[in-house]
């Protein structure tokens, strides 16, 4: 062994970031016969969804009526992954309101139940590269320093940390301002009368005027705050006054959002405080900024809530995100960069590998964007293309997730976590393509890749 590293590993596929779409992509790897590493820097898998907190998932928008029939999620491990959640009581809606500790649970009994060797608290140091080509990625854990080799490596970072430890080319940003999307350090509070704070919520409540769901079958609770819908939520008097007598601050109210957990009839999951300063998440001081801070606005909130909101009087914080709550940061370059134009004007494509309608979500930007003409019979759906993830310049590096290569406004839309496991898993299958065929991962045909998450049971329709 090199003196300078404490232990070595090789595999086919390597993934760096165990979010969903990192664990979808070496779960598809692994299903195609391919040895696959994961390397998360967490002691858990799932990212966003669970160390982030991040519930419910947002939906695609492909039918009408999702929440009775699901959205054709383009995944067949998604699929998967949400009828377990179901089975054990840690899911309701088709998957889409979901318990973040039970999804931490049972996505990871589903990378070890098909042979993923898992490397956890292992944090990603540097790539060795040549000639285009990434012969292995270094890493540090307490194991000391480690050498990890492959035949392709997929970044599931979110950041794209290991495409720009290669020297691939990224971009940051709205392209018009340079700046981020704002993040947020979301949280869950327990031991909350939800009865009693319904009834609470509708003494303000007025029918056709307010934006408030509840459904006491299932538990469902959704009502938000946003800096330009103040008038749409029921609870925005109750917050004034917190603001006129000094327990809240202005910036409580620029973004505040309240959903249900699935499983936990006593909690709720709040995706706030929201920060629209300090948000290039390649930066660790900005990073540092929002737990720091972020954490004491959660205790200002919870002291609001416990003295304004009835059904709150026993609440207690359950759990604060690990991870904080990142929107957009690095988008990697790309053989093909999806565009707001291709978003807008419906575009298909014939190495598709994931569709897609959910809409221009941007926080704090608001948008204009022309609907461009489309062609008599064109399905209200874009299309995402395998292109977007096969890595310019390299022959054996694909991204998945929400830094794969797109243009600022179309991030925002294919950024939602179902979208990030169609992605995962499709990249996670071009990898074990190219390694059988010995090719480079942008000569696998994305339309046979489709065929291939179709044959496992991916709805795309």
């Amino acid at each position: 062994m090199n003196t300078r590293y404490q232990f070595t590993y090789c595999a086919d596929v390597v993934i760096c970031g165990g979010g969903v779409a990192g664990c979808m992509a070496a779960m598809a790897a692994a299903d195609e016969g391919k040895s696959v590493a994961l390397i998360e820097q967490f002691g858990q898998v799932g990212g966003s969804a669970t160390a982030g907190l991040v519930t419910p998932l947002m939906p695609m928008f492909m039918k009408a009526k999702e929440m009775e029939k699901g959205d054709p999620c383009c995944s067949y491990l998604s699929e998967e992954l949400n009828a377990r959640m179901m089975e054990e009581g840690g899911a309701t809606g088709n998957g889409r309101f979901f318990d973040p500790m039970t999804m931490r649970l049972i996505l990871e009994q589903m990378v070890v139940e098909r042979g993923v060797k898992l490397f956890y608290h292992t944090f990603l140091c540097d790539a060795d590269v040549k000639d285009g080509t990434v012969k292995a990625v270094i890493v540090q854990n307490k194991s000391g320093r480690g050498y990890i080799q492959g035949n392709m490596f997929i970044d599931c970072t979110g950041d794209g940390d290991l495409g720009v430890l290669a020297g691939a080319g990224y971009r940051k940003g709205d392209e018009e301002t340079g700046k981020n999307q704002p993040v947020s350090l979301r949280y869950l509070v327990s031991g909350v009368d939800i009865p009693a704070f319904d009834t609470f919520v509708r003494e303000y409540f007025v029918p056709g005027k307010h934006n408030y769901w509840y459904e006491p079958e299932t538990g469902g609770l959704e009502v938000s705050i946003t800096s330009s819908t103040y008038d749409k939520c029921p609870l925005t008097p109750v917050f004034l006054k917190g603001i006129e007598n000094g327990d809240l601050i202005e910036d409580d109210l620029a973004y505040w959002q309240m959903f249900f957990i699935s499983g936990r009839r006593d909690s709720l999951a709040l995706n706030n405080p929201e920060f629209f300063d300090h948000t290039d998440a390649s930066n660790a001081d900005n990073m540092t900024y929002i737990q720091v801070e972020g954490k004491k606005a959660v205790l200002r909130q919870l002291r609001f809530y416990k003295k304004y909101f009835k059904g709150f009087e026993n609440a207690y914080l359950s759990e604060i995100a690990d991870m904080v709550g990142v929107r957009e940061s690095r988008r990697l370059e790309t053989d093909l960069v999806l565009t707001a134009e291709d978003m807008v004007s419906y575009r298909k494509f014939p190495d598709a590998i994931c569709r897609n309608n959910y809409h221009v979500d941007i926080h704090g930007k608001n948008l204009k964007l022309v609907q461009r003409e489309k062609k008599a019979g064109t399905a209200p759906y874009y299309e995402i293309p395998y292109r977007c993830l096969t890595v310019r310049g390299f022959e054996n590096l694909l991204v998945a997730g929400r830094c794969v290569g797109s243009d600022f406004i179309a991030q925002s839309s294919l950024r939602i976590q179902p979208v990030c496991r169609a992605l995962g898993e499709a990249a996670g299958i071009g990898a074990a393509m190219a390694c059988e065929a010995g090719k480079a991962a942008r000569e696998i045909d994305g339309a046979e890749i489709r065929q291939k998450m179709i044959g496992r049971g991916a709805r795309f329709e």
